[in-house]
């Protein structure tokens, strides 16, 4: 653990050999675990540690690892909460436009305040230098764990600049829970993270599996060009319409670009039959709809994720739905990071809690936004309507 603080916070292990009057090699031996660090300069280390700017509560786990190595019982070096009430920081990517993760982010918060939990809500603004602003916070012994919602990484590795920019908080012993969907790809988690969400592409296959039964040969995809986590959306709706045989290419993509009037998206839907959007682009859709008197399903059939505290009922057909089971993720993450505080589960490498497609369900297949190819409008271009 001393090689990692080093290298967190850029010190050098020559510098810090000098300090202590010992050899380079020494420090070397120290940093590879090949040598313990004496008792008798451990407590001149971390003075030496903190006057370089690590934080307490990294200089405490470094502490508890040379015990335990010692041989000391893991029970005996638990860290105790510096309050009755331990804090959480709740960490969310941008709630002005969170689509399924503000119910989430919500459910999540209930349940851990249920369980005793203060806490902190610190959201993004969808900014990734917000995003390591606070995780650096939280590094500092800030917080008693972390979980985030919905947060991405940066490209072009989202993942690996996630997991890099988390390595301080856990490097500090503060347990980090992931809620995010799961795509399919295979990501090895680091150790002091755990993950938990739902298999996005098992929705997005019941979605346009629906679509394909009502006739449909081809499906459209709404889609954002920058939100948090496009690039794993993208590959989750590649798998999905690989496994219903269905082409998924540039040309299956109707892009929501920023900037663009509703007129605009409008002509787009008016060439698609079939559409797929991700809960954050119904509103945008919906307010194309109305601008241009476009109706579902007359004129096309949208299908979309979500639950029923969150998808809205714009017109006096509801939107057609997978519903993602929120409470059973959110209450799960927070039982998750729950046992992790406590030094219960994940205490060696983690892995991912997925909640796949036997726990979710289509809502408003019949009423809804979804109609069988041939019925409604034959030339969606052609059939403008009114709205009451």
């Amino acid at each position: 653990m001393l090689g990692s603080i080093l290298k967190t916070h850029h010190i050098s292990r020559s510098d810090l050999a000098h300090r202590l009057d010992v050899s380079v090699q020494t420090v070397h031996n120290w940093c590879s675990g090949r040598v313990r660090v004496p008792s008798h300069k451990l407590g001149r280390l971390c003075d030496l540690l903190e006057e370089l700017g690590v934080s307490p509560g990294e200089l405490a786990q470094m502490a508890v690892r040379e015990l335990e190595t010692l041989g000391v019982q893991q029970e005996r070096l638990a860290l105790r909460s510096r309050s009755s009430q331990p804090l959480v920081g709740l960490v969310t990517w941008n709630l002005m436009s969170s689509g399924l993760f503000g119910p989430l982010a919500r459910v999540t918060r209930i349940a851990l305040e249920g369980m005793g939990y203060q806490c902190m809500a610190l959201d993004c603004g969808g900014e990734h230098r917000q995003r390591r602003a606070y995780l650096q916070w939280a590094a500092q012994g800030n917080v008693d764990g972390l979980l985030l919602c919905g947060v991405p990484g940066d490209v072009p590795d989202p993942d690996d600049d996630l997991f890099a920019s988390l390595k301080p908080v856990t490097t500090a012993g503060i347990p980090v829970v992931l809620l995010k969907p799961w795509t399919g790809s295979a990501v090895t988690v680091p150790e002091g993270v755990g993950s938990i969400g739902w298999d996005y592409a098992a929705a997005v296959e019941m979605a346009g599996g629906l679509l394909q039964e009502l006739g449909h040969e081809q499906v459209h995809a709404v889609l954002a060009v920058t939100a948090a986590g496009f690039g794993a959306r993208y590959w989750g709706l590649d798998r999905a319409w690989n496994n219903l045989g269905l082409t998924f290419d540039e040309d299956s993509i109707i892009w929501a670009q920023e900037g663009e009037t509703a007129h605009e998206l409008a002509d787009a839907l008016a060439g698609a039959r079939a559409v797929f959007a991700p809960p954050s682009q119904l509103p945008t859709i919906a307010r194309a709809c109305f601008a241009s008197g476009i109706r579902w399903p007359d004129d096309f059939s949208v299908v979309s994720l979500g639950n029923r505290a969150f998808v809205p009922q714009l017109d006096r057909r509801p939107f057609t739905f997978v519903s993602i089971p929120v409470g059973r993720v959110g209450r799960g993450a927070a039982q998750l990071l729950s046992s992790m505080i406590r030094g219960e589960r994940f205490q060696t490498g983690q892995e991912y809690v997925i909640y796949g497609a036997s726990t979710m369900s289509v809502e408003n297949a019949e009423g809804g936004s979804v109609a069988p190819r041939y019925q409604g409008a034959a030339y969606p271009h052609m059939a403008r309507v009114t709205l009451a």
